[in-house]
This record gives structure tokens, C-alpha cells and sequence, in this order.
């Protein structure tokens, strides 16, 4: 399938905060991932669209180190995430929320905080002020802050998990599948919270397949079909392409 490149933005100029360099993935004999390349450059939202199996839950596990290319390179802030391990990854500036949100359902709301605090654990002062930052986003978390997570609402317990993994200090910020299981007005929220995110400095790739939702907030987006990129370019400009209205927009 050949790649189709709509008008690149301004902002590409310059190093990109992520960028994935024709990469090739495998799950045992089986390649997933086809020469895929992916950009984003600093204070960036990018969203990575497509249906089930197109490959987007397996591009944000290449990214954290739980999977290894066969071919092709990884990079953060212009420096290879080759061999380095999730741990090392993670201490290095990128957090990622995964899919079904997985907080910790008996440990409290502030308990929940303090396990995404950790791998900083030792700078009170910026755990302590990313903790006003979390609060400041989402006030109900401070309201709720000795509750269980168990107990939250779904919305409630998406915000955890996205305030976990801004607990960890994050330059760049990975979502899988945020809007999974919340209602219309909830996604709305969340992704105005995930542009607020981004605002306060932070780059974002967010991998959807709720589609409008991803790429009405988004500067850049990836269409992935069959582990390929199908289509890129700019947000608002990919929402008026024919095949992604027709395939991913309902039009």
C-alpha cells in the first residue's frame, strides 16, 4: 500500500520529540508493524487512528521498550530507545496510559498518585508540584483523594489514570484508547483535559479509534491500516479527507 502525505505542518521543522523510523515489528513469525514511521515534534497533540488490528496498541508498546523492532529506529528527544529498558524509558521522560485505564482498585485515589510518583520519588518538591498540577486538572480527584479507586466511575477512574501517569513527570505522554467505555459528554471532557495537557507544555500521542474525538484535538494525525501508515498530515485537514471521513468519521 503506498503512503499518501497530505500537507505537512510548519512545526516539523526542527527535532521531534518521537519519531519511529521505518519500523518493522513481529509477534513470533508474524510482522504487525510495516515500515512504519511516526513524528511528533515538542508540545505536539498527535493521534495515531485506525480500526481493531490495525496496529496502534502494538506501536505504543514499541515506543515504552515492551517490544524490540526488526528493522528501523526508535527515538526520544533525538536519542535511541533501542536498548534501553522500560524502566529506563519511563525514568527518561515518557509515561504511557494504557487501554481499560488499570488503576489500582484497592488502593486509594492518592495511594494511586504516589505508585505513578515513583520513579521520582526522591524529588518531593516536583512530585509535590505536579500533585497541585493533577489536582488543579481534575479537582475531583482532590475531593476523592482517601477514596478507593475500585469505587470511582469510569470517568473518574480515566482521570486517575491519566493523573498516574502525569505523576511520573512526563515530557512525552502515551494514551491508549482514552475514551474506551466512558459516555459522548465524558470523551468530550477528556479530550479537552488532554488538550489542557498538552498546553502546559507536554507532547501527547493518542491512539483511538474513536476518531473525531482523537482528531478534533490533534495538530498531526497517522491513519494506520493493515500495521502501515495509510495516511498523515494535519489534523482538521485529514477530518475533510474523503477516505477518512467515509472509513472513520461516518460521512
Amino acid at each position: 500500500m503506498m503512503q499518501a502525505v497530505l500537507t505537512p505542518p510548519d512545526v516539523q521543522a526542527g527535532t521531534a520529540e518521537l519519531e519511529l523510523s521505518h519500523v518493522d515489528v513481529f509477534y513470533g513469525k508474524v510482522q504487525i508493524l510495516f515500515d512504519l514511521s511516526i513524528r511528533a515534534m515538542p508540545g505536539q497533540i498527535v493521534a495515531v487512528i485506525g480500526a481493531n488490528g490495525a496496529g496502534k496498541s502494538t506501536t505504543l508498546n514499541l515506543i515504552v521498550g515492551r517490544l524490540r523492532p526488526s528493522a528501523g529506529e526508535v527515538s526520544f528527544r533525538g536519542r535511541s530507545l533501542q536498548q534501553r529498558s522500560v524502566e529506563q524509558i519511563v525514568a527518561s521522560g515518557i509515561a504511557c496510559v494504557p487501554q481499560r485505564r488499570r488503576i489500582f482498585s484497592t488502593l486509594t485515589v492518592r495511594e494511586n498518585l504516589d505508585v505513578g510518583a515513583y520513579v521520582r520519588r526522591h524529588d518531593k518538591g516536583a512530585v509535590q508540584a505536579t500533585l497541585d498540577e493533577v489536582f488543579e486538572l481534575f479537582p475531583v480527584l482532590e475531593r476523592k483523594a482517601g477514596e478507593m479507586g475500585g469505587v470511582l466511575s469510569g470517568g473518574e477512574q480515566q482521570m486517575l489514570a491519566i493523573a498516574r501517569g502525569l505523576m511520573a513527570g512526563p515530557r512525552l505522554l502515551l494514551l491508549d484508547e482514552p475514551s474506551m467505555g466512558l459516555s459522548p459528554k465524558l470523551t468530550t471532557e477528556m479530550f479537552l483535559d488532554i488538550r489542557r495537557i498538552a498546553r502546559a507544555g507536554r507532547t501527547v500521542v493518542i491512539v483511538e479509534q474513536n476518531a473525531f474525538a482523537a482528531l478534533s484535538v490533534a495538530d498531526h494525525g497517522y491513519v494506520l491500516e493493515g500495521g502501515r501508515v495509510a495516511l498523515e498530515g494535519p489534523a482538521a485537514q485529514l477530518m475533510r479527507d474523503d477516505h477518512v471521513r467515509a472509513a472513520y468519521l461516518g460521512a
